[in-house]
């Protein structure tokens, strides 16, 4: 990936355009947001330490533009106390899960999405739960009075909840999982299943009569007892590459195009640490600002496979198209980079705090990493342009 560039952008006359450095980067400042769909990358905000005049506190948002390859920052934007004191959990639909770290509470925003308008911007509350949330899935744009959450706990609990909703309702599932999408084409969820084995228990957890749309388990009958990975149907060159019996280093995705074709992909990253040492990186993380340099796991490569619900087909493919695959501290998305100018086709962006950012080319199987140090953050959520 080439160096970050300075943002030559072209924006409205009442807008600034400042060039400042912060931590060796040059990064480009807007003093107005940007209406134009596109996906970001997430980082965590600079806390000015200044308030409106109503009480708002003022931060910078920072963000990586992956079609200009470059950070942008968005200065003097505001934030209420309650988002300013809340973690970002995870995001989907270009809509972040934030829950305040006083309280727990929960709540969904377009605020910290560059396409969001002054006047769309919006925070919306979500009923309070016991559970510690770790991934959410949006069935529609949280404004759409048809919309609903679902939501995994850390030990694997499914809510559902409609946003004017004063409870979450639990839904039952047997097993732990890994994820979960929602398919515009089937109109239901789909889970990932977490352990290996076989599974001979129901696959559609969500009763009728709730009114949800329906939860499925993803293509149970397709997964190997003894591997879940498919390794007699791809290319003996790749079999070094997956040669692993680690969870931890092969993290499973479901992805779906926007013609409503689904992907599997594979993420394969280098042997890590161990978790204690894992647990003394993060802890060193929340005390100092690393950067990119700090990352201690590397990823080895991705490997997809072109997925056939009707005829219950996993084929293997290095050819996604113009399509570019997020995977990240989000809802797994897919764009065509025809329709964003500036992404690399067939291609798959990645992020997280443990490998870092940047993509895969499938064509070559190379990985790409953004070379410029960069600044820690605890939030790595690649935002879908908005609906």
């Amino acid at each position: 990936m080439s160096q970050l560039l300075l943002r030559l952008a072209k924006i409205s006359s009442s807008s600034i355009v400042k060039k400042k450095k912060h931590h060796g980067l040059c990064f480009s400042e807007l003093r107005s947001l940007s209406t134009a769909a596109t996906p970001y990358l997430l980082f965590d905000e600079t806390d000015k330490e200044a308030t409106t005049p109503s009480g708002e506190a003022m931060v910078d948002l920072n963000v990586y533009d992956p079609r200009k390859d470059e950070m942008v920052k968005l200065p003097d934007q505001t934030l209420t106390k309650e988002l300013l004191t809340s973690r970002k959990v995870r995001s989907s639909r270009g809509w972040v899960l934030a829950e305040n770290e006083v309280d727990s509470t929960l709540r969904l925003t377009n605020i910290f999405n560059p396409c969001a308008s002054a006047s769309s911007r919006k925070v919306i509350s979500l009923p309070p739960t016991k559970y510690q949330i770790t991934t959410i899935s949006l069935s529609a744009s949280p404004e759409k009075e048809d919309c609903v959450v679902a939501a995994l706990s850390r030990c694997s609990s499914l809510i559902m909840c409609r946003p004017a909703d004063s409870e979450w309702t639990p839904i039952m599932v047997p097993m732990y999982t890994s994820g979960m999408i929602y398919s515009e084409r089937h109109q239901k969820f789909y889970l990932n299943k977490k352990l290996r084995g076989n599974y001979n228990g129901p696959v559609d957890f969500v009763e009728t009569s709730s009114g949800f749309p329906q939860m499925s388990l993803y293509q149970p009958s397709l997964i190997d007892p003894s591997s879940d990975f498919p390794f007699s149907n791809i290319p003996q060159s790749r079999v070094e590459l997956v040669s692993t019996d680690d969870d931890f280093t092969m993290p499973q995705h479901i992805v779906e195009s926007p013609s409503g074709e689904i992907f599997i992909v594979y993420w394969f990253s280098e042997y890590g640490p161990s978790h204690i040492e894992l647990k003394k990186w993060a802890a060193a993380c929340a005390k100092a600002a690393l950067n990119q340099s700090s990352i201690r796991i590397k990823p080895r490569g991705f490997v997809v496979f072109r997925q056939d619900p009707d005829q219950r087909i996993k084929s293997y493919t290095e050819d996604i198209g113009d399509l570019c695959i997020f995977l990240g501290s989000n809802e797994a998305f897919c764009v065509s980079a025809t329709e964003y100018p500036g992404l690399k086709p067939n291609s798959i962006y990645f992020a997280s705090p443990i490998t870092g950012f940047g993509f895969y080319d499938l064509s070559s199987n190379t990985v790409h990493d953004v070379i410029n140090p960069l600044p820690y953050s605890r939030c790595y959520n690649w935002l879908a342009p908005l609906q």
